[in-house]
């Protein structure tokens, strides 16, 4: 089956821009048929894969996010990109951003190197 309703961002590495990636995901949301309460949850979802990414290791440039529908599941991607050197923040333990997402999104992947998180997927039915 072709992805269905996809959307694409790429937005600077800070919190402020989170909005517009929580906005996207909830129209993506409503466009595969979720009800309010899952699509709330989505929105948190955006909100924890977003701090996740800020606070690793080594500070990101930008933030790419992409989101579509595919064989009856709605999947979201973010990945960072650039290197503004040495992350200020003390990095979130993984395990935790792991299991916080779990709890929202039955399949998460965390991809992750010396620099920390770099990637993270994670779908749910729809």
């Amino acid at each position: 089956m072709d992805r269905m309703h996809e959307i694409a961002l790429k937005m600077p590495a800070n919190q402020e821009d989170a909005l517009m990636a929580r906005m996207a995901v909830s129209g993506l949301g409503m466009l595969a048929g979720l009800d309010a309460d899952t699509i709330g949850d989505l929105q948190t979802v955006v909100n924890e894969c977003t701090d996740c990414l800020l606070n690793q290791v080594v500070q990101p440039e930008t933030i790419s996010m992409t989101g579509w529908v595919e064989n009856n599941r709605l999947i979201l991607r973010w990945e960072v990109e650039g290197n503004q050197g040495q992350n200020q923040q003390k990095p979130l333990d993984n395990e935790v951003v792991r299991c916080i997402l779990e709890t929202l999104m039955p399949q998460v992947e965390l991809e992750s190197d010396q620099r920390g998180v770099h990637s993270i997927l994670c779908s749910i039915a729809v």
